[in-house]
C-alpha cells in the first residue's frame, strides 16, 4: 500500500523506489518498521496499544462502510436518472442501502452514547477529516502546478519508479 500511494504521489516518493529486482524494499522496510515499533509499544504498554489499534480499525471500517453505502446510493440514483446501463444491479435497491445506512447510524449512535467509545469515534472522525483536508490541499496544489505557465502536461503524470541498489 505504501508503494502504491507513493507511486501515485500520495506518499513520500522514496517509498516508490525499487531494487534492481523490482522489489519495493524501502516501502516494505517502512511497513515492517511500523509493525516492529507497534510490537515494542505493546510490550512496553500492555493492554493499551492493541485495543487502541483494534478500535481504530473498527471505527474506520464503519466509516468505510458508510462511505460505500452513500456512494452506492448516489451513483446508482445518478445512473438510473441518466439511463446508464449497469451490467450488475443490486437487488432491493434503494431499500437495502437505506437499511444498511440505518444500521450504521444506530451503531454510531450507540458508540457516541458510550463513554468509552465516544472519544475513539470522535478521534477517528477528526483523523478522517484531517486526512480529507490534507488530500484536498495536495490535489489542489498538484492541479495548480500542472496549470503553471511553461508546464507541459505529459500523458503519464506519475514518474517511473527510481531503482536503488
Amino acid at each position: 500500500m505504501a508503494f502504491s500511494l507513493a507511486e501515485r504521489g500520495e506518499a513520500p516518493r522514496v517509498l516508490a523506489s525499487l531494487s534492481k529486482a523490482r522489489v519495493p524494499v524501502v516501502a516494505v522496510l517502512a511497513s515492517v518498521s511500523f509493525g516492529v515499533v507497534t510490537a515494542v509499544l505493546e510490550v512496553a504498554f500492555p493492554e493499551k496499544v492493541l485495543p487502541l489499534l483494534l478500535n481504530i480499525v473498527g471505527s474506520t471500517s464503519l466509516l468505510v462502510w458508510a462511505s460505500a453505502l452513500l456512494a452506492q446510493l448516489a451513483l446508482r440514483l445518478r445512473a438510473d436518472r441518466e439511463g446508464t446501463f449497469l451490467p450488475l444491479r443490486m437487488a432491493g435497491f434503494p431499500w437495502l442501502t437505506g437499511i444498511g445506512l440505518l444500521i450504521l447510524a444506530a451503531i454510531f449512535t450507540v458508540g457516541f452514547i458510550g463513554e468509552d467509545s465516544r472519544p475513539q469515534l470522535l478521534s477517528t472522525f477528526a483523523l478522517v477529516a484531517l486526512l480529507a483536508v490534507a488530500n484536498r490541499l495536495h490535489h489542489r496544489s498538484m492541479n495548480r502546478s500542472a496549470k503553471a505557465p511553461g508546464h507541459v502536461e505529459s500523458p503519464e503524470r506519475v514518474e517511473p519508479p527510481v531503482l536503488i541498489d
